[in-house]
């Protein structure tokens, strides 16, 4: 990539994020891995290659035993289609908009929680995967438990469960599939500086209208590090991050009878990676106890099955945020 493309692109790459949080601990607010155990509303917009995705989250805790996850995303497309993006999945959201909820329900069974997911997506009249328009329901309940807890500073998960996709992708025709979904779900934090996760998912699609069986694996494995480089007695800290790993590694969805063969439509019909590494640096400011201000600027860089053949995708990148605690 030239330097007036990166020029370009450091340009776009201006992101705004609010955040408000009720801290139960001394955990940093807008950490995803700690932020499980706070009460969290978010609102940020992102912009990298030729997609821009708005998107509000939250973390609600509804009552001792039961916890709400809450996100909406909203992509669509910026420039040309020609500013360095060689995969075909940085060009998706034509017109997209996705909204999950996730309740978390503790049991009276030890270690043990019940996850609901619902999920739907809807599509403009010309998405960049399918290419037409079209909505999708997806519902899934997951019995989840907790292992390894003698583990100082593990968080380990496996989830399995059954759930159920409606997806009509015009008036005249509607398709739904029903299926059987896990996951081994790990974060491990090392010391005060780094953090890794890893995690496989393995889903089996059965009998469903319109729909092949299949069996699908995806693997993530991610690495955070977070390095204080200054911290002043004014409030004033400087931080060295960095981000990156696999987002995800997928096997493609593939039938029992013929595992050699990769089978299905759109990003399930074949094998698929993104290998990504994010670095950054980022000072913050306190304003008082509960307020603060923060600039990060840093660099993107990313390799994946489209341009593997030495080509990376790459882009330099600004956000600026505002965090409140309540």
């Amino acid at each position: 990539m030239n330097i007036k493309k990166i020029a370009v692109l450091a340009g776009l790459m201006t992101m705004g994020t609010v955040s408000f949080a009720a801290e139960r601990n001394d955990a940093e607010a807008l950490l995803i891995h700690k932020g499980k155990e706070l009460s969290i509303f978010n609102i940020n917009d992102r912009m990298r290659f030729d997609e821009n995705r708005l998107e509000i989250n939250g973390n609600l805790h509804l009552s001792e035993n039961n916890r709400l996850e809450m996100r909406l995303r909203h992509f669509s497309s910026i420039g040309d289609g020609d500013v360095g993006d060689t995969r075909d999945s940085g060009n998706t959201a034509e017109d997209r908009t996705e909204m999950r909820f996730r309740l978390h329900t503790q049991v009276d069974v030890e270690n043990m929680i019940i996850r609901t997911e619902l999920k739907t997506n809807t599509y403009g009249s010309n998405d960049g995967v399918n290419n037409f328009g079209g909505n999708k329901q997806y519902l899934r309940v997951q019995p989840t438990w907790h292992l390894f807890t003698d583990v100082e500073g593990l968080s380990s998960h496996l989830r399995a469960g059954i759930a159920f996709q409606h997806y009509s992708p015009d008036e005249k025709s509607t398709e739904y599939a029903y299926s059987f979904t896990s996951s081994f779900e790990n974060f491990y934090t090392i010391n005060d500086y780094l953090e890794i996760e890893g995690n496989i998912y393995y889903d089996y699609t059965f009998a469903g209208k319109g729909s092949d069986d299949y069996n699908s694996v995806d693997i993530e494995a991610y690495v955070y590090a977070d390095y204080p480089l200054y911290n002043a007695e004014n409030g004033m800290k400087l931080e060295a991050l960095l981000e990156g790993g696999f987002d995800p590694y997928s096997f493609g969805a593939r039938h029992f009878g013929d595992l050699n063969n990769v089978s299905g439509s759109g990003v399930e019909g074949h094998e698929t990676y993104v290998l990504y590494a994010e670095p950054s640096i980022q000072v913050s400011k306190l304003l008082d106890e509960n307020n603060s201000v923060y600039l990060k600027g840093g660099y993107y860089v990313e390799q994946n099955d489209e341009n593997s053949t030495g080509k990376v995708d790459d882009t330099a990148f600004i956000r600026f945020g505002y965090t409140s605690k309540f």
